[in-house]
């Protein structure tokens, strides 16, 4: 193998390790990205559920009433 080939193959190496750091920084960023979604799907649920409960029960006892079931 000649220097020259040697000199390509380094070039080749540090540009891999280059991309590779990218890859694993870009990789990080988007779990930590997921995690925070998750969380707030997780909070956005609850509060539908919330919601829709509160709902159905107004909702049941109005007609409850009306029927004179209170």
């Amino acid at each position: 193998m000649t220097d020259s080939e040697k000199i390509s193959i380094t070039k080749y190496d540090l540009l891999y390790e280059q991309r590779m750091t990218r890859v694993e920084t870009t990789l990080e960023n988007m779990d930590k990205y997921i995690r925070e979604v998750s969380k707030e799907m997780k909070t956005d649920f609850r509060w539908i559920v919330g919601i829709m409960i509160g709902g159905f029960g107004t909702l049941f006892f109005l007609m409850a009433h009306g029927f004179k079931w209170f």
